[in-house]
């Protein structure tokens, strides 16, 4: 007979999943081996990179079981955050701010559910020996109750502060984002010179890659030791276009 994988691999799929192969047993003995598993967005089905990320996680998952475990190695979606709520303002042709809170809410629970089903029958495809049985996703009441309580104890414990830190934001979605979602490119600009007047005459000329930022300008600075720039020390100059004054600072 002529091997054909798309029918064995179900078979046994099939198989595992009937005879709960994968179930943690809340009831052994055994040691627990537990994998803190990232839950996949639900914004989409799974590519190959998403193949090649947790079947490295299920080979320590398999492995463990093997030498005798009793591996905790939960089924799990996030269904919070900005790759949903993207995908959501694209289908719809709408912005998160122009609808109310709830309205965009709901759009947002529609959408990941429809994917989930999706990527669990792609993880089972993929021979992933995640269990079902300790499923969980983020929106679920249950989920958001034990990270309320745990930030709750961080609190108490003074784990938790408020301060004021430098974030990265997109004007566009309005919002700050996480740096695991920025991409850096390097690439060749131009250096623009452009001249200030001195607020008691004459000019200074600064040097920048970000002229649009000029509107934004709080002040010049030079290196406090370049002898040439010595002189400029304390004065104020004429921001272009928009005649607003700012000091100058050797730094």
């Amino acid at each position: 007979m002529t091997y054909d994988p798309k029918e064995t691999e179900k078979k046994w799929q099939d198989f595992w999943e009937r005879e709960k192969i994968y179930r943690f047993d809340f009831s052994s003995q055994k040691e627990v081996f537990s994998i803190d598993n990232p839950p996949r967005y639900a914004s989409g089905a799974l590519h190959l990179g998403h193949a090649t990320h947790y079947t490295h996680i299920d080979f320590i998952a398999r492995y463990k079981r093997m030498r005798g475990y009793n591996v905790f190695f939960p089924l799990c979606y996030d269904v919070n955050g900005m790759p949903i709520e993207v995908n959501v303002e694209k289908l719809h042709n709408v912005r998160m701010r122009d609808l109310p809170r709830q309205e965009f809410v709901k759009l947002c629970e529609d959408f990941a559910k429809s994917k989930i089903d999706i990527m669990t029958e792609q993880f089972k495809i993929l021979g992933e020996s995640m269990d079902p049985s300790i499923y969980y996703q983020t929106d679920a009441p249950y989920y958001r109750k034990i990270t309320q309580l745990t930030f709750l104890d961080m609190v108490e414990k003074g784990l938790v502060y408020r301060a004021l830190h430098p974030v990265n934001w997109c004007p566009r979605c309005g919002t700050a984002i996480a740096e695991s979602e920025v991409v850096y490119d390097t690439r060749k600009t131009s250096l623009y010179y452009i001249d200030f007047d001195l607020e008691d005459g004459g000019k200074v000329t600064i040097a920048t890659t970000r002229p649009e930022l000029i509107p934004a300008c709080l002040f010049l600075s030079y290196n406090k030791n370049d002898e040439r720039y010595k002189n400029l020390e304390g004065k104020n100059v004429i921001i272009p276009l928009f005649k607003r004054k700012v000091p100058i600072y050797g730094l």
